[in-house]
Parts: structure tokens; sequence; C-alpha cells
């Protein structure tokens, strides 16, 4: 199946007639169109992006080890049938799908594409790797890096994200993902990983900065990240894939080296490289002079932009509408909101205001919501 624009005019387009069978169904979902391809014989297909995410989303647990129950409570989610919620994000550690090499466990991404369909919802897809990558990766010769804390937590790791190794086996998920997931319009978005400690782009901490230079720092890291993004580009070519932006290391050369990913991915790949604020707090200003929030406003004009919530809004000081609020003014196009938060009655106006608001922030779009 592909995935049409047909509201672009041609010198043919009066005379094309689709005739469709009372077998065949034609899906609707925001602005995109799917169509079987035996429709389109003799006609030339134009392949076009699904309409970006926009409005409230919900985080969930991540499935993991940590959380292996997510599985059964995701039927039970209320924010299925929540018509403030736009969107569910399915989060799904590496090491939990795909604990053997080549064994990947689909049945929750799967599960949450079925939801999907029946509740009329869209989802985003997410692998947390880095410290959740499997053990097998390094059996295959995959080289640690270890993170070093001062705050008692013990010593982790991760796959260096250039080594040649953890391409090839991270590749090789992503590719699947893609091959499985990408045609389905009821995927909106993903989120890139593999570079990163977990989910968002850090990688090392400041007492990890000696370790980190001796292996390239922050120069490899660009390097490394730019095949990622060339990864996600070619296993998801109808499916927007965003980064959740935090600098590989805290210092300014840090966030230099974000930047310039950023600047590159937004140039190279239009419209479909986008990127994601991952520390909205209620307190928060719209003019904070951090590089993600200055980023989603500088860049909502020309690609998909959104927050994550740093945490459900009941472990941190202030309201959820003070942080929608300023997620708003910077221009967010969709916030992920914490289920404690979506699941409040208290909110339900706040979410549905909200909502409103952050789709008339798409402005780059030149479809029809």
């Amino acid at each position: 199946m592909v995935i049409l624009n047909l509201s672009k005019r041609t010198k043919h387009s009066f005379h094309m007639k689709i005739k469709i069978s009372l077998s065949s169904s034609l899906i609707l979902l925001g602005c995109s169109i799917v169509i079987p391809m035996h429709l389109l014989a003799g006609e030339k297909a134009e392949i076009t992006q699904k309409c970006p995410p926009t409005g409230i989303w919900c985080l969930l647990p991540s499935y993991s080890y940590k959380h292996p129950n997510q599985m059964d409570r995701l039927n039970g989610t209320p924010c299925w049938t929540n018509p403030n919620v736009d969107g569910i994000v399915l989060r799904a550690d590496w090491d939990k799908i795909e604990p053997t090499e080549g064994n990947i466990d689909f049945r929750y991404f799967d599960r949450g594409l079925e939801l999907a369909k029946k509740y009329n919802k869209r989802i985003e897809i997410l692998v947390p790797a880095g410290k959740h990558s499997p053990q097998w990766v390094y059996a295959a010769g995959a080289e640690k890096f270890y993170f070093h804390h001062h705050n008692g937590k013990p010593t982790d790791y991760m796959p260096i994200p250039w080594h040649p190794v953890l391409q090839e086996k991270f590749g090789n998920l992503i590719k699947k993902l893609g091959e499985r997931y990408d045609s389905s319009l009821y995927l909106s978005y993903v989120i890139m990983t593999g570079f990163g400690h977990s989910t968002e782009a850090w990688f090392a901490g400041p007492a990890d900065m000696d370790e980190y230079n001796a292996i390239g720092g922050n120069a490899k890291w660009l390097e490394g990240v730019k095949w990622f993004a060339a990864l996600y580009n070619k296993a998801f070519p109808t499916t927007p894939f965003l980064v959740a932006m935090c600098p590989p290391s805290r210092d300014d050369e840090g966030r230099a080296t974000l930047k310039k990913f950023v600047e590159d991915g937004v140039k190279d790949y239009p419209h479909r490289f986008g990127l994601k604020a991952a520390s909205l707090e209620p307190n928060d200003r719209p003019d904070s002079r951090k590089l993600s929030y200055r980023s989603v406003n500088r860049f909502s004009d020309q690609t998909v932009v959104g927050f994550e919530m740093l945490r459900a809004t009941y472990k941190l000081n202030g309201t959820l509408k003070a942080a929608l609020d300023t997620a708003i003014a910077v221009k967010a196009q969709f916030v992920e909101v914490y289920e404690p938060d979506l699941v409040d009655p208290k909110q339900q106006e706040v979410l549905a205001e909200a909502s409103d608001k952050l789709k008339k922030n798409l402005t780059w779009n030149n479809r029809n919501l």
C-alpha cells in the first residue's frame, strides 16, 4: 500500500477516476489517504507524508523489565476513550522486545496498533536503547561505555553508538520495525534512540568526560548520530522521526553539537526530521534560554516540534495548565503528558483547550487537518 496526496492538481487531475469496489476500502485518518496498489494501475502515484502529530499525547510507562505488566495495562488505560487525548506513546525497551538476536517480540506494538484502530487514536513508537540494550549485543562484540555516578547509583553502561556492531544490530531492529509499522496511518511519529543513555540524546555526564573524549567526544557523537538519522529516514519513509533533545555532554560544546545536529537534520530531511523538548515543567517560561525550548520555537514553522512533560504534575510544583500554556506560547504542536494528569477529571477542560491551541500551532503543513 502507498500513501497518496490527492490534493495536488496535475494536468490529468480532472480525468483521474478511481473505482473502489465493495471489497476495497479507503482509510481516512487526519489528512492522509491509503489506497491499495491495485487500484492505481496506469496512474503515477505520488508518495507523501502522514499528518504530523498534534494535540495532547498520553505518555505511558515503558514495557520493560521494570514494568512487566504494562502489556496488560495497555488495554485498560482510560486514555483510549478520552476525547481530549489525541494519541498514545508506546514505549518498549530494546532488551525487553529482543531478548535474543532476531527474535523480536512485536506484541506490545501490535496490540497498541489494534487499540488505536479501535478507538481512532494515533500512536508513537519509541524503543529506549542505550542502557536498555540486550546483553547479546555485547557478546556479539559491541564495545561498552561505562557511566560514573556520584549520587549513589551503581555504575551502568551502554554500547558506544558509533561502534559497527551496535549499528548493525540496532539497525536490524529499526529496519524490521519500519517494515512492519511505517505503512500504518495510525503511526504518527517515532523517536530516534540508540545514541543516548536511554531515550534522550544525552550521553556523557561531567564524571564521564575523560573517557568520552578519549573515544572521540562530541565530534564522534555527531558523526554517529547522523548515521542514526539516516537509518530512521530509510526505515520509516512516510513517518516523521524526532530527536528527544538533550546535549550529548553537559557543556557548551555539547549544546553546540546538538544544535548542529538539529539544524542539519531539519535541512537534510525537510518536514520529516523533528524535535521534542523533554523537560516541560509548570514554572518554565516561554523565554527560557534552554536550547530545546528555543529550538521548538525556531523550527515550529518548518517541521514537527513538541514537548514531553518532565513528570506528572503531582510530582512538580505548579499546574498542568501553566506547563501547557508555556508549550503553546513557544509554538509547540504537541505535548506528551503522563497518564495521571490525563485521567484526572479536574484537568479535562485544561486538556481540551490546550489540544485545540496546540493544533493551531501547526502552520508549515499546507493540508487541512
